[in-house]
């Protein structure tokens, strides 16, 4: 059977050496007889002779440290074992104990082993094309990270994160990592097996007051793997471990500033609506009173004066409540003064009108033009389609949480004419924007005749 060759071309985008070049550059060896392009391959470093030997003299230090805590407790099991038995094989245990310290001296000089297994880490990082550097081979190396949040919610986002099954499975655990935590002193431990404080612990710690930046703090804690070669899994965790989070908090701060924002532009849209309807003001009633006023200071100059008087106090406080979504109680009595002692200079004998409040209200917060509006009804709606002279009565009082606050006319009473129009509709509408549930505006017929209107507000 013959057999044809064919030729395989591959295309590869020229492109800088990157972390990913020795992946590259072993997958490409392993295809069978392929020149791997020059531009893939690493630049092989010169590692510092000065880190490299404090590497090789650490590590064999961590390897007899753990030798000596071994030797020292196989001896000190020698010596119980030797003096129990000693009695019945008097001085021929000597001879065991010499024997014994012969047989473990040749442990303490590990050099072949230890050079090897350095070695063999300097190749790979020199492949890599990465230097060495003293948190490579450190048993305990730290990372800080700044938090943009508080300090309770960073230590709730660092317990999600390093709880999760993402963080362990970044650590090579295979799962979600074992956890411990401590609140009180924003402490948490995590590591691949329990108890998570005797090998290969990450600690994490959340230092931070109220008002500062919030500063979280990750090191490797001291444990078992101490007394072996580092070969960087210890920094991996730490920087593994600093990523995630970094990660987190800048997914949770955007969230938050993304809920802030729509807030505000929320607050910005309810503050012009609010603009909006209480601008809606009756233009009639600032037109007729200048019509009478022009009329009076030709027929009656003094009470002209008055009402000029009245008129200049009654835009005095209704002007800033056009710009404004706050008031008080007492703004929006003297308002509705101002325009009462207007009307009745301009109907005369037909209106009376009495205000009642406690001095201890009158500093309470009040939504601004709503009573003028209550006001305006009783007189258009209430008094001005009576054929008789009739009172209007304004009192406030605390009635447990909620300031109360009534307008009473003894007009016509309750018409169809008194629910058409913006007055009511508006003062609903502002009332559910500025408190939701927590106030009320209702309208009753009066026991002798006439109209209640009653604004509930909770102070809560």
């Amino acid at each position: 059977m013959a057999t044809s060759n064919r030729v395989f071309s591959i295309s590869l985008p020229i492109s800088a050496p990157s972390s990913h070049a020795p992946l590259r550059h072993a997958a490409a060896a392993r295809m069978g007889g392929m020149t791997t392009p020059f531009y893939l391959k690493p630049v092989e470093v010169e590692h510092d002779r000065r880190l490299v030997r404090r590497y090789q003299w650490q590590s064999l230090l961590r390897v007899w440290a753990a030798m000596a805590v071994g030797i020292v407790m196989l001896f000190g099991f020698a010596i119980v074992l030797l003096s129990s038995i000693g009695h019945v094989m008097g001085q021929k245990s000597l001879w065991h104990w010499s024997n014994l310290f012969n047989m473990v001296w040749p442990a303490l000089v590990p050099f072949i082993a230890i050079n090897s297994v350095v070695q063999g880490r300097l190749k790979e990082l020199s492949a890599a094309g990465t230097p060495l550097t003293a948190e490579m081979f450190s048993s305990r190396p730290s990372r800080m990270v700044l938090s943009p949040l508080d300090p309770l919610t960073t230590y709730n986002v660092c317990t999600e994160t390093l709880s999760g099954l993402a963080m362990g499975m970044a650590l090579g655990y295979g799962g979600p990592a074992m956890f411990s935590y401590f609140p009180f002193n924003g402490r948490i431990l995590i590591g691949p097996r329990w108890p998570v404080w005797l090998a290969q612990c990450t600690e994490v710690v959340v230092v931070g007051e109220p008002g500062q930046q919030v500063e979280v703090r990750i090191r490797r804690r001291f444990g078992l793997d101490f007394f072996t070669v580092q070969r960087g899994g210890a920094l991996h965790a730490v920087e593994t471990v600093a990523a995630h989070l970094r990660t987190q908090f800048e997914q949770r701060d955007r969230a938050l500033r993304a809920i802030r924002r729509e807030q505000e532009l929320e607050r910005a849209a309810l503050n012009a609506k609010l603009s909006a309807l209480q601008a809606q003001v009756e233009p009639h009633f600032l037109f007729n009173t200048l019509a009478n006023l022009k009329y009076l200071i030709r027929t009656d100059a003094d009470t002209a004066q008055q009402m000029l008087d009245h008129l200049v106090g009654y835009l005095q406080n209704a002007l800033p409540d056009m710009r404004s979504v706050s008031s008080t109680l007492e703004r929006e009595l003297a308002l509705a003064r101002s325009y009462l002692s207007i009307m009745q200079i301009r109907m005369g004998q037909r209106l009376r009108f009495r205000i009642e409040a406690d001095d201890a209200l009158l500093a309470l917060p009040f939504p601004p033009a709503m009573l003028i509006s209550l006001v305006e009804n009783a007189v258009k709606h209430g008094l001005e389609r009576a054929s008789r002279p009739g009172a209007i009565t304004i009192t406030a009082k605390q009635l447990g949480d909620a300031l109360c606050v009534q307008v009473i006319d003894d007009g016509v009473g309750l018409t169809e004419q008194m629910g058409q129009g913006f007055g009511l509709a508006n003062i609903h509408e502002r009332l559910q924007l500025l408190y939701g549930d927590k106030a009320a505006l209702s309208v009753t017929a009066a026991e002798h005749g006439g109209v209640v209107a009653t604004l509930a507000i909770n102070k809560e």
